[in-house]
This record gives structure tokens, sequence and C-alpha cells, in this order.
């Protein structure tokens, strides 16, 4: 429980490791159908000299950088951020400054590096700062270096500094994330209204690039912390309180169990002059230690989760920035759980030496137990079966969901293909015709490599969620505004590019080496396309007019289309599949970042170091990142998904356990309270069919009352896990025949050894122990 009050705690409780966390906010761009589109360097100028609601904006995106070393290339995570970054957020350097407005003037180009690079590879030298470092191939002056535990958005190890430059084109560009700081006493719904008019304004200003378009303000941890992230945690620790739960129960019924046999005991006790609160206190002190001890078990084996947390959970599952930590809310919340729990399982036995039981116990000789305590402890295991129906419900329909994913047909087809990245540095590669150059030499190369069946450059790969969306028309149709004409994710691609990867080709042809800038411009879109702006028309010999990706600004070009793909999983398995794309041939329009990808006759990661030769070959300093299968692509996609089910799969079998061992000590216990009627049935003539049934049927009776009561709250918990399924609907029949069967199987299996115990008394040993 600590463990995963952790999660809670620091998803959703724990304010955000900035001073004035509530008044940070996230803004986008509000473009017809997207609500939260990135932003265009100009909009975020105009936004942060004309709002009067925020007390600084900041603009970040990403700034990995190469830094050349006597080793060779190294490849640096990072960001690339305006000056006013680090002032918004108030991280103060470890030594050193930060950005400042002067930097944007200079023409020196300036970086701040990590606590931790600067620790292991520059020894935690303080003179670090005045260096030059090699980024890029060019000289840069270190002037800082930020905190490690400062982390936002996404893991960095340098922070260079973007400037953003007034040119019509920056309008038409979006790829900006921006952070806002309220002013004092602006409320998030103020921010909202008056970036609404400052959008308004905008679209009048520029209506072909703004018109219809509007700003969403967020706070900033609802931003990071996305609605599954939110249900994920909400859900598992209602789980874990459920389990915590059936854990009290079982206690409870052992503690019920206990104090049945001492009985007797607190009689004599009390008939020597104990008084009632004093033997209740004894009780409760009893189970607080009991408890005490298993919470201080408990507090070292979260502590070792949380250890391992990292390890075990999916890169990406938590937003960087949140950490998991047993620090002293979480301690004082597990110290608290714990008292209560002691408290939670032992009122019962407390609760039954104070109804006035102990005359009755001398009475009887404590040979009994009173029907009150049988029936309690029914209930309890009631409420324990109850409990697992919900989990395994859950469990199952999580796991029918991942079932679901892995059958989804991602279009291509993943196998023995090798894949990685490449940033072409803009200093070496200033034109596109060198760009191209460098693709073509490394393509006729690979060709060469025995065992490489197909290889080609694209832009980006299936199934990795970059989605490049660039603005259209259709030649013929009436012309649209900039501002409301539709986008399609554009990709870049080789040759061989479908060929490599197996993406079938519905009509028409693939690009060839003849698709030169020379040459007609030409284009391949997928048969989503086709469906949402084609609506049935023949694709092939279509002419669009497409933005086109160049470094001073997207340029429409008109290209006819020549081929249909079929459709291709960008954003992963789960996500929704109705991406429009528009594929264009890297000749016609080289691009300095690509990915590569290479299919093999054999094992794919055999051909790295070939590979990486012939790329050496051509330019040496080039850093080639990202080095994964498309296997462990398509693996990776779906790991989140597979973490909930395995996880809540883990839970749902404690709850099982929890269950079994629940009704087993409910019968067990009753078993061995009912040994002398069990014993005097039979000497009347009862046969061991007539006992195994009352046995059995008391179990029977315990169990449809908890699946009936969990068979409601699983309908319930469904409803609650809606945003994390897919392709399964929370009211599925089969889990909720699944479910309630499972169940009964355990409680079954949990009563057969009671009943047999039951069914194998002696009348004649019972009588003549009377």
């Amino acid at each position: 429980m600590a463990a995963m009050f952790s999660v809670v705690d620091a998803v959703l409780l724990r304010p955000l490791p900035f001073n004035e966390p509530s008044k940070l906010v996230m803004l986008w761009e509000n473009a017809p159908g997207n609500a939260r589109n990135r932003v265009s360097p100009l909009n975020f100028l105009d936004w942060h000299d004309s709002n009067r609601v925020f007390s600084s904006l900041a603009a970040v995106l990403g700034g990995d950088r190469t830094l050349q070393t006597k080793n060779g290339p190294e490849h640096l995570t990072g960001q690339s951020v305006t000056s006013e970054f680090f002032h918004l957020l108030e991280v103060r350097p470890v030594v050193g400054r930060e950005f400042n407005a002067e930097d944007d003037r200079a023409r020196t180009d300036v970086v701040m590096i990590g606590e931790r690079l600067w620790r292991t590879r520059f020894g935690s030298d303080p003179k670090v700062v005045g260096s030059t470092l090699a980024l890029n191939e060019k000289p840069t002056l270190v002037i800082g270096v930020v905190p490690e535990r400062f982390e936002i958005l996404w893991k960095s190890e340098l922070w260079t500094l973007f400037t953003a430059k007034r040119s019509p084109e920056q309008r038409r560009m979006h790829y900006l994330q921006v952070l806002g700081k309220l002013k004092p006493g602006v409320s998030i719904e103020q921010a909202q209204a008056g970036m609404t008019l400052v959008a308004d304004d905008l679209g009048r200003i520029s209506p072909d690039t703004n018109k219809g378009w509007g700003v969403t303000v967020e706070p900033l941890r609802a931003a990071l912390v996305d609605h599954e992230l939110r249900v994920t945690t909400l859900v598992l620790a209602a789980v874990v309180a459920f389990v915590l739960l059936m854990a009290c129960a079982n206690v409870a019924n052992l503690m019920l169990a206990r104090s049945a046999i001492r009985t007797r005991e607190m009689a004599v006790r009390a008939v020597v002059g104990a008084s009632i609160p004093r033997l209740v206190r004894q009780l409760l002190t009893e189970s607080v230690l009991l408890s005490a001890i298993g919470g201080l078990g408990g507090l070292m084996l979260a502590w070792a989760i949380i250890l391992l947390a990292p390890a075990i959970m999916p890169p990406g599952t938590l937003p960087v920035g949140v950490r998991l930590t047993l620090d002293a809310r979480v301690t004082t919340f597990a110290v608290v759980v714990t008292l209560l729990t002691g408290l939670l399982f032992g009122l019962a036995p407390a609760w039954q030496v104070s109804r006035g039981l102990l005359a009755r116990a001398l009475q009887s000789g404590g040979r009994s137990v009173t029907p009150g305590n049988t029936t309690l402890l029914g209930a309890i295991a009631s409420v324990q079966i109850a409990v697992g129906v919900m989990i395994v419900a859950g469990a199952v329909l999580l796991v029918r969901t991942l079932e679901r994913l892995s059958e989804v047909d991602p279009g291509f087809h993943a196998d023995r293909v090798l894949t990685m990245h490449m940033s072409l540095p803009l200093s070496r590669y200033p034109t596109p015709d060198k760009t191209l150059i460098f693709y073509q030499n490394v393509q006729r190369e690979l060709t060469t490599l025995p065992g490489l069946r197909a290889a080609a450059f694209g832009g980006s790969l299936p199934l990795e969620g970059w989605n490049i969306g660039q603005g259209f028309e259709i030649v013929g149709e009436p012309p649209r505004a900039e501002s409301e004409s539709p986008a399609a994710h554009y990709q870049v691609v080789g040759p061989r590019y479908f060929e490599t990867l197996g993406i079938p080709l519905q009509s028409g042809r693939v690009f060839d080496e003849q698709d030169t800038a020379a040459g007609p411009q030409v284009a391949i879109v997928n048969d989503e396309f086709v469906h949402q702006y084609l609506h049935g028309r023949r694709a092939v010999g279509t002419h669009l007019r497409v933005q086109a990706l160049d470094p001073a600004g997207p340029k429409p070009v008109e290209r006819e289309i020549v081929g249909v793909i079929e459709q291709v999983k960008v954003e992963g398995f789960g996500e929704k599949q109705n991406d429009a794309e528009i594929y264009v041939p890297i000749m016609q329009n080289p691009w300095y970042r690509a990915s590569l990808a290479v299919r093999t006759s054999g094992d794919p990661t055999a051909m790295l170091r070939p590979v990486k030769a012939v790329i050496a070959k051509y330019d040496n300093q080039l850093s080639v990142t990202n080095v994964r299968t498309m296997d462990q692509i398509a693996y990776e996609s779906i790991a989140e998904p597979r973490f909930r089910a395995r996880l809540l799969g883990a839970f749902a079998t404690l709850a099982l356990s929890l269950s079994a061992i629940g009704v087993f000590g409910v019968l067990t216990f009753s078993v061995s309270q009912r040994t002398r009627e069990f014993g005097v049935r039979m000497a009347l003539g009862a046969q061991i069919r007539d006992v195994l049934g009352l046995v059995l049927g008391r179990s029977a009776k315990i169990a449809l009352v908890g699946i009936a009561i969990g068979t409601v709250g699983a309908a319930v918990l469904a409803g609650s896990l809606s945003a994390l399924l897919f392709g399964v609907r929370p009211l599925d029949p089969a889990t909720f025949v699944c479910a309630p069967v499972l169940l009964v199987l355990v409680v079954f299996t949990a009563s057969c050894i009671p009943a047999m115990r039951a069914a194998r008394t002696d009348p004649a040993v019972v009588l003549r122990q009377e």
C-alpha cells in the first residue's frame, strides 16, 4: 500500500517540484479538430508581447546535439529553450548563470549542461563554465550547470538557446511547446479569456494562418499527467486498497477464531477482576502490535519496490520529473494505515468480548461458538469473494485488451528489420543537394552488403508516434484559407521504403530511382487519405498542393498521386487509427533528419556493425542513435498496456489467493466448532454426503452472496477502466462469465479440505469426548 500511495502522491497529490506550481500552465494552439496543437514561433512571439495575464512565457523544443570528443561523436539528449525558460521555472544553476535576454542578441552560441554530465564527463570542475564545447561541429560556450533533479517534458543532458525569429514563414511551422506563469491574482479561467482575445486579434491580423484558431490554457500538471495515467493510478490505488481490505478480512477471521477459542480465558479473567474495557484494550493492543510488525515489513518491501520500479515500469510510464520516493508523506501514510488496520481487524473480537458473552462462555464450558460468530465470519468471506470478482474482472478486461492490441494489423511486416536514426548537421549539409548525396551514397553501398535484402531512408518509422502534420489542398477543389486547410502526416521516404518495411501497395506504383527533383513531383497516399478526402474517387492521377519540408519554412509544391498504400499505424496499436498520410520521394524533398531501415535475411542485429561502417565511410562524425529492430518497436508500443495487464493480473492472483484462504479459514473454523454436531448427526444415521452437503452448502451461500455483490462492483470498475480498453467493451459478457466462474472454482477448491475433514468425523470418538 505504501508503494502504491507513493505513485498516487507523485502523480496526483504532490506539488510539482517548482516554486508556485499552481501558477504554471501549458499553452497550446487550439486548431480546428485539435485543441492541443503545438505553437508556431511567430505566434509565440505575439503571445509573449501581447498577453496581459502571464508574468513570463517560455518555449521549448527538442534540442539533441552531437558532442565531438577525442573518441568520436557522442549523442546527447537535450532541449532548446527560450531565454526566459529557467527564470520562469525559478531554477538556479549549480554553478554559472542561466540564459538571459542578452544571449538572444549575442552572436555566440551558448549552452547549459546537466549536473550529471558535468560530474561524469567534466569531473564537477567549475572551470567548465566559460569553456567551449563542439556541439554539432559549432563552438558553443558553456554558461552554467543545471541541477540534476531538474527535469521537465523529457530527460535532457543539455539546454541550448532558441531564439524565435519574426519571419512570415515562422507562422506556418508549429513545433514549440509553450510554458507560462500566471501573474499574481490571475486564475486559469481569466488567463484563458485573456489569451482568447489575443488569438482573436491574431486571426484578424493574419487571417490566412490564424483565422479560427484559438489558445488552450491548462495547468502544467494536467498537461504532464494525461487522462490515461490518472485513470490507471486511481484504478490501481483502488485495487490495492481492496487487496488490503481482503488481507484485513483474513486477519479479522483469524482473530475472531482465536478469540472464540480464548472466550473461556477471557471469562475467567473477568471473573477474577479484569474489567471489560481492560480486556478490550488487551485485544486491540495485540492486534495493533501484529499490524505494526507487518507494517514494518511492508515499509521495507515498499522501499525495495520503489527502488526497483524504474527498471520494472516501461519507459515513459511516469512523466519526466515525477519521481517515486519513500518520503515523510508516504511513511506517515503507511504508519496511519498500519494503525487503522490493526484497530480494524481487532474490533471484531473486542466487540465480541464487550457484548457480555463471557457469562455464557463460562456456562457452556467454552465448547462451542455462537451462531453470530459464524455469521460474521461468513459475511467477511463474502466480502472477500466480492472484491475478488471485481479485481479478476478488471484483470481479464486488461488481458483481453492486450490480446486485441496484439491482433491489430500494423500495416507492415516487422520481422528481420533493423532501424536507427540520424541527424545531419546543417553546418556540413547546408543544402538539400549535399544531404541527398549522402543518402544516395549510403543507400548504394548498403545494397552490396551480404545478408541485406533491402534498405531505405525515411522520415520516421511506424509506431514511433512522430506525426509531422503538413497542410495540403486538392487541386481542382474550391480553395480554402490556409488556417482552414486540412493536414496529413507527411513522410519523406527512399525508393525502397515500402519494400523494406513490407507495406502493401493497393494501387498504382511505388517510388523508384526516376523520381528525382528534375522529374515530375509525385506522392503516395494511404487508404485513409482516400477515404477522408477523396470520398471514393480514383486517387491515382489526382494532384495535391502540399507543403514541403524546408528549414526556412514550408513551401507549397504541386504533386501527382501515383500510388495508394494500406494504413500504417503511426502512433501505436491502441491510438486512433485515422491518420491520413502523404509520402513523397526523398530525392525530391531531402530532409536532414532521417531514419534508416534495413531488412535482412538473418538476425538483424548482426548487421549493425557493417551498416555503421558504411555510414562512417561517408561521414565518420555522424552519430547514429536509437538502434532497435522493428520487432522491438512493436513490442514497446504496447509496453504500457502489457504492464497494466500484468500488474492487475498479479493483484488478481493475490485476490484469488486471499479469497481461497478466507473461505478455507471460515469453513475450517466452522467445522471445528461443529464437530460434536456432525458426530451426533452421523450417530443418528446421517450419511457422509449429508455432512458434505452441509459444509459445501454453507460455502455455496457465502460464494453466491459474494459473487452477486462483486458482479455489481465489477460493472462499476469496468466503467472506470473504459479509457484503458481497446477492442473490448467494459461490460464484456465473456469477462463477466469468466470472473465469477473462476471465483466459484476457487471457493469450491478451498471448501473441499474442510468438507472432507467434516465427513471423516468419527461419531464414537466425538461421543466419548462428551
